[in-house]
Order: C-alpha cells, then structure tokens, then sequence
C-alpha cells in the first residue's frame, strides 16, 4: 500500500509505501496526504498482484 506526502514550506509532494519511514524535507517530516479515493480499490475491486504486474482478466489468456 502507498502513503502520499506533503512538505507544508515547499509544497513537494512524494508517493511511497506505507513501511518506509516518513520522508522529511525542508528540516522538518513531511504531513500525509490521503490518496484519492478512487484511485484506492476495495477489497472486491483490489487487482492481485503487484502494481506493475500486467492486468490478469481471469480468461485464461496470455496478456
């Protein structure tokens, strides 16, 4: 899972996973931003598998 992050003076914004440490910038640790919503899938809706993993549509075919 991804954790977003936002440096509250410079405004730079970084996407990582959730077991890395909290990034810091400017001197200070950068504030969690939440991830759009529909860019989260639900359980039902979550593709297995890893993000970079071509998409599996359950036919048996070759992608």
């Amino acid at each position: 899972m991804k954790k977003a992050y936002r440096c509250d003076d410079c405004g730079h914004e970084i996407v990582q996973d959730e077991r890395d440490p909290v990034p810091e910038c400017c001197g200070e640790k950068m504030k969690e931003i939440p991830l759009e919503a529909c860019r989260d899938a639900g359980p039902e809706a979550a593709r297995p598998g890893a993000e970079d993993e071509p998409c599996e549509d359950f036919t048996g075919k070759q992608v």
